[in-house]
């Protein structure tokens, strides 16, 4: 085997999964090196004058005597405006990443990647799975897939939400005989309480729940959860989690955090009228088309007249994905080009099929929310649902296969009848901690002005100042997307003070 793929490094990725890096020593003296595609091990380059130097994260590049460096501005603000796609080029000066999916071959001071795995494949109507197989067929692969992450570890501890996902998880996990416990938590409010859900999959899946309440004085605005990564995204919620972790597992013996992270991502949860159009460009019946078009009022909650409106627009090229999000940042900075994509998986994307596109565009969107705590102070944090095996399968699903009945996941949730509780299974949305995050914004606006008026994002033109201060200023700013908003920026301030002051990747050690 290791002769085959050193003379073909793709047969690693068709035929091995998992997290890894795998390197590769050639006859005329390059090294090759290949990251698998899902990405949940890191991989980040630094380039001396006399070495490429890779490692999983920051520390590792302290450890070894050669200290990441300070904040690459033009790459946050590029980052800034387009939070949820990861980029070839970090936020810090001199760090870049390799692609998932890719191998790069090293020979003297050049470098080469070249793509060795692709979603496309597994979109093409030759590849789809009959509507009728499918739930079986996934159930088994999410099963498998679950069961073999959770192997290499003693026990297992699952953030539980009481959501479908994280629950599948659960259920993927008790299929395969494992040891392992939940955790949930829960806001003092009951908008963002999910312990009776919870409770239910623990004792459906026979696991010990812990719970933990969100303490909103113990997140500090100032402080960032992504000071460990060269790129900063955290919400400030993300504090309390980790708090929650810790003590988890200092009560516990798990040696791995397991999530259903990306659930909604890789199970193909759209909002638009994609799935008709697809339907209807595959040249499926018209009682499909119709039945999807019903299927679709019922997942985005709106009236037929509406989605037809939308179907229509779509049908003529009118519709138009989101581009960059400019909000809050000065407009004086903006280029008319963004880095590129890491895995620039778009720029081959079907033109005629925006229900595939737009799942492929879902799987592109959590890449920056899935690398976990930092790896000097927890365990391995495994997004289960994001294995190579899973992602591959649901793309094999047709996307107006999955909002079949009028229910998002529908798949997902068919797959796993009779493994959880119905009423987990008929969640179609579930509660968070938008509460927590309207009463740490309610009482850290003055430090947030503190911050974001006085601090290196405006000093390097990064923000716009009178925008910043008028969304302070708002009392609505305590609903809505312009709160996230306002956040991410607060955290991006508190990352790059952090990385200014040479301690960033030191923070939870």
């Amino acid at each position: 085997m290791a002769d085959r793929i050193s003379a073909s490094p793709a047969a690693l990725i068709d035929d091995y999964w998992g997290p890894y890096l795998a390197v590769i020593g050639n006859e005329d003296g390059s090294i090759s090196v290949v990251r698998d595609p899902s990405g949940a091990l890191p991989c980040y380059v630094m380039e001396t004058e006399t070495h490429f130097m890779l490692a999983s994260d920051l520390g590792t590049f302290e450890a070894a005597g050669t200290p990441a460096g300070g904040v690459q501005w033009e790459r946050l603000f590029d980052h800034l405006q387009a939070i949820e796609i990861r980029r070839a080029e970090t936020c810090v000066e001199g760090i870049s990443e390799l692609p998932p999916g890719s191998v790069t071959r090293f020979a003297g001071a050049n470098r080469l990647t070249t793509p060795l795995w692709s979603p496309w494949p597994f979109t093409s109507p030759a590849a789809r799975l009959a509507p009728g197989a499918a739930p079986a067929i996934l159930r088994d692969v999410i099963c498998t897939s679950v069961s073999a992450l959770a192997s290499r570890h003693r026990q297992v501890l699952v953030g539980l939400s009481g959501g479908l996902d994280s629950s599948i998880v659960c259920a993927a996990l008790a299929a395969g005989g494992h040891d392992f416990t939940c955790l949930t938590l829960a806001t003092s409010d009951a908008s963002g309480d999910e312990r009776p859900y919870a409770k239910l999959v623990a004792q459906a899946v026979g696991a010990r729940l812990l719970e933990h309440h969100y303490d909103p004085r113990k997140i500090e605005l100032a402080r960032s959860a992504s000071a460990h990564l060269p790129r900063p995204g955290a919400k400030p919620f993300m504090q309390e989690i980790e708090r929650a972790y810790a003590l988890a597992l200092g009560a516990g013996q798990a040696d791995a955090i397991f999530t259903g992270n990306g659930g909604d991502n890789v199970f193909c949860y759209l909002h638009s009228a994609a799935p008709i159009v697809d339907a209807i460009r595959a040249a499926q019946s018209p009682a499909l088309i119709l039945r999807t078009l019903r299927d679709m009022c019922a997942v985005t909650q709106c009236d037929l007249l509406t989605m037809t409106r939308a179907l229509l627009s779509s049908l003529l090229g009118r519709s138009r994905v989101s581009g960059p999000d400019p909000s809050l940042l000065n407009a004086g900075r903006a280029r008319g080009h963004i880095s590129r994509a890491l895995t620039p998986y778009m720029d081959d994307a079907p033109a005629n099929l925006p229900g595939v596109a737009g799942h492929v565009r879902l799987l592109l969107s959590i890449q920056n929310f899935i690398e976990g705590y930092d790896r000097a102070a927890f365990p391995a944090v495994v997004p289960a649902l994001l294995a190579q095996p899973i992602v591959e399968t649901c793309l094999r699903i047709a996307p107006w296969d999955w909002c079949r009945g009028g229910i998002n996941r529908s798949v997902a949730r068919e797959a796993f009848e009779g493994l959880l509780p119905r009423p987990i299974l008929r969640r179609v949305s579930k509660a968070g901690p938008e509460s927590v995050t309207a009463a740490v914004f309610a009482a850290g606006r003055l430090q947030l002005r503190e911050l974001l008026l006085g601090g290196l994002l405006r000093d390097h033109a990064i923000v716009d100042p009178v925008a910043v201060e008028t969304v302070l200023d708002d009392p609505a700013t305590v609903h809505g997307q312009m709160l996230y908003r306002i956040l991410d920026i607060a955290d991006a301030e508190a990352w790059a003070r952090l990385r200014g002051a040479g301690v960033g990747s030191t923070i939870g050690r």
